[in-house]
């Protein structure tokens, strides 16, 4: 019966080992899994500010001039009344997919519909504005009736471009009221 005894004393010394070793393991992982967790909460995607901190340092006064000039060169188009030259050079751009892509059929007959509604006839840049890869501003206040022609105050519009850098060319999208806008020069 000894023998009986000891094996049942050798099995619960055993069972009462393996308890402590697998709470000693068990204890181990969680600190792993929280160290882990910690650590991958710790790098959080970059803010909003800092990406356009990020995108604005890398930018160069040649970005800057060459991004007006696609903007006045196609207020100048407009002025002349080249509408379809303008509409060709025009993109789409989606921020969410960071697609560009052509003016879709129905937007490039909206945009024809408003140039010839508000004709260009003097245009003054109001201002412009780096923000991201995809979200930049050019605002025009845009005479399309002068003084004499309306026998008082001239009648003006705002319009704004959004040029959109990618892979290091400068491309012009139309900024709509749905697009996000620097609202630190409004």
């Amino acid at each position: 019966m000894r023998l009986a005894e000891s094996g049942r004393t050798l099995f619960f010394t055993f069972n009462s080992y393996y308890n402590t070793m697998m709470k000693k393991f068990n204890y181990i992982l969680m600190a792993v899994a929280v160290l882990m967790l910690a650590t991958a909460c710790s790098k959080k995607a970059k803010t909003r500010e800092e990406r356009v901190e990020e995108f604005r340092s890398m930018l160069t006064t040649n970005d800057t001039t060459q991004m007006l000039q696609i903007c006045d060169n196609a207020m100048e188009q407009l002025k002349g009344k080249k509408i379809d030259q303008v509409l060709a050079s025009l993109y789409e751009y989606n921020d969410s997919t960071e697609e560009l892509k052509p003016l879709s059929d129905k937007f490039k007959k909206r945009l024809e519909k408003r140039f010839k509604l508000y004709p260009v006839q003097e245009f003054k840049r109001q201002y412009y504005s780096f923000m991201l890869e995809g979200c930049n501003d050019v605002k025009y206040e845009v005479t399309f009736r002068t003084a004499e022609q309306t026998g008082g105050d001239a009648a003006k519009i705002m319009f704004m471009f959004n040029p959109v850098k990618k892979d290091g060319e400068w491309k012009l999208c139309v900024k709509t009221p749905t697009d996000e806008i620097d609202e630190e020069h409004l």
